[in-house]
């Protein structure tokens, strides 16, 4: 056994403790990214326990309350990267349950075939750590999603780290997705994922180029969004589906947010 996974019920039993006293009434942004057959059941549990509890959010609540809509607080679901399976995952267990999400996507990877496209995946995405697990989504699969209800978000053109590119690569990572995407969708999206999401793949430059196309930009800082939070700094919860369900509850309700102060200050002072 993993020693967090040991860590676990001593500190979800603290959080909870601390909740009951101090109850956060925020919005988690929950960052999942492809979600293979082995993990489906741990993301259809998760997603069955937020949704009976009634702190699952749909994208446009969740905008507004972090506009400053009076509201009460909860959780948004997010995907990352755009995988096959996030479709998949979408039709058999988030449809049934009428939930909508959020799901980020690279249109220049898209419009690769597919053996480039899966050279792609694994040098841009899983930075040559293994193989491409699966393809992602043809722009039918993405168009499935919007008439399914969810909202789809940026995450760059060829998911590149943007923190020290040159200001034209940034702009081209950004900009070109987002005329991408509006050029297929209609309109650009409001919502932009930074790639990998850590404090160190993004700075300042990157996130003024993002806040000229883009109204709110994630990332994977773990935290809790409130109106006061900078809509380009937004706080991002990476969920472990095969962690045990101890540490997935831990970090659904901000056991681990502690441990990211440092980070998400440096991210504010860098929003323009």
């Amino acid at each position: 056994m993993r020693p967090r996974e040991l860590l676990a019920p001593p500190a979800l039993a603290a959080t909870r403790l601390l909740r009951r006293f101090r109850p956060d009434g925020g919005i988690r942004i929950l960052m999942l990214h492809d979600v293979p057959i082995s993990q489906r059941p741990a993301l259809a549990a998760l997603v069955a326990g937020l949704k009976a509890a009634g702190t699952l959010l749909d994208p446009a609540t969740a905008r507004r309350r972090l506009e400053g809509e009076p509201g009460p607080g909860g959780v948004l679901l997010s995907f990352d990267d755009g995988f096959a399976s996030n479709l998949e995952a979408a039709e058999t267990i988030l449809a049934p349950l009428e939930v909508r999400a959020l799901f980020f996507v690279c249109p220049g990877l898209i419009d690769l075939g597919e053996a480039e496209q899966r050279a792609a995946i694994a040098a841009n995405i899983l930075r040559g750590q293994r193989p491409a697990p699966e393809g992602l989504m043809d722009w039918r699969g993405v168009e499935r999603l919007a008439a399914l209800g969810h909202t789809i978000g940026s995450h760059t053109r060829d998911h590149l780290r943007l923190a020290g590119l040159s200001p034209d690569r940034q702009a081209e990572q950004v900009g070109d997705a987002a005329r991408l995407l509006a050029s297929r969708l209609g309109a650009a999206p409001d919502w932009f994922a930074y790639t990998f999401g850590d404090i160190d793949s993004i700075d300042r430059s990157a996130l003024a180029e993002i806040g000229r196309h883009h109204r709110l930009c994630r990332s994977g800082v773990r935290g809790l969004n409130t109106a006061d939070t900078p809509r380009l700094a937004l706080r991002g919860d990476h969920v472990d589906l095969e962690a045990s369900a101890v540490w997935r509850a831990l970090t659904v309700e901000g056991g681990l947010d502690p441990l990211y102060r440092k980070q998400r200050r440096r991210l504010d002072g860098m929003v323009p």
